[in-house]
């Protein structure tokens, strides 16, 4: 299974981008908050964040990398896996 890291700092504001989680054939990326479930609150743009949620969908296929314009999507995979 791979190890998917993005760098927070990097990727500001994933609701305007979207470009690693619409591009990701098995949908290995999912978007979420850093403050948690909130009932009756709005949640800030800035609070939003990519995460991998569905590790082992996950191809290969670097396409996410590959896309992100800020660089901010890192993929490895342990001794025996793809790429």
């Amino acid at each position: 299974m791979p190890t998917i890291a993005v760098d927070d700092e990097k990727c500001p504001d994933p609701l305007s981008c979207r470009k690693c989680l619409l591009i990701c054939p098995t949908h290995v990326l999912g978007l979420g908050t850093d403050v948690g479930v909130r009932k009756y609150c709005e949640t800030a743009p800035d609070h939003f964040v990519v995460r991998g949620v569905r590790f082992d969908m996950c191809t290969g296929c670097m396409d996410c990398v590959e896309v992100c314009p800020r660089n901010a999507i890192q993929v490895s995979f342990n001794e025996g896996g793809a790429r």
